[in-house]
């Protein structure tokens, strides 16, 4: 009796294995900061895929890059709306950050080991702003960490 058991128990652990594994590969889960939902990451393949696949609900899309193509992580950005107030100050944890924001005028701020750049946009109710960050090489200029484990930089 206790092999019948461990035979049909056996299956059904596998498969209850097979949908967490599954689940963790699901959309990645945004966080908020002063009403602003966002995410980041993108390290690996498969969550490249995952993030590609979320994009379409963020209206601010960025990516961060060396100039040689490879993917870049630890980038801190803040995002200012009018009047010089943030409304979100994150470190990425990938190359990508998708953030949805309300209409209106934004400054957005990358930083990566000290060098710093600016994108001023206009988010309006409908479509959304495409933002690609790039910075030299480590070798040329001391610039930001290649992130490990993110395949070589593709297109949208």
């Amino acid at each position: 009796m206790f092999s019948t058991i461990r035979s049909l128990l056996l299956p059904a652990l596998i498969i209850f294995g097979m949908q967490v594994g599954a689940l963790a590969q699901s959309a990645p889960q945004p966080a908020s900061q002063n009403g602003v939902s966002y995410v980041t990451g993108g390290v690996g393949e498969d969550e490249e895929a995952l993030f590609r696949s979320a994009a379409s609900r963020y209206n601010v899309r960025m990516t961060f890059t060396s100039k040689a193509g490879n993917y870049l992580s630890d980038v801190d950005v803040t995002i200012t709306a009018k009047l010089g107030r943030p409304v979100l100050t994150v470190r990425t944890q990938g190359p990508f950050l998708f953030v949805q924001l309300p209409p209106g005028a934004y400054e957005i701020a990358a930083k990566a080991d000290q060098v710093a750049q600016t994108r001023k946009i206009v988010v309006g109710s409908r479509g959304a702003n495409e933002l690609r960050f790039s910075w030299e090489d480590a070798a040329t200029h001391g610039a930001p960490r290649v992130c490990r484990g993110c395949p070589a930089m593709g297109r949208w």
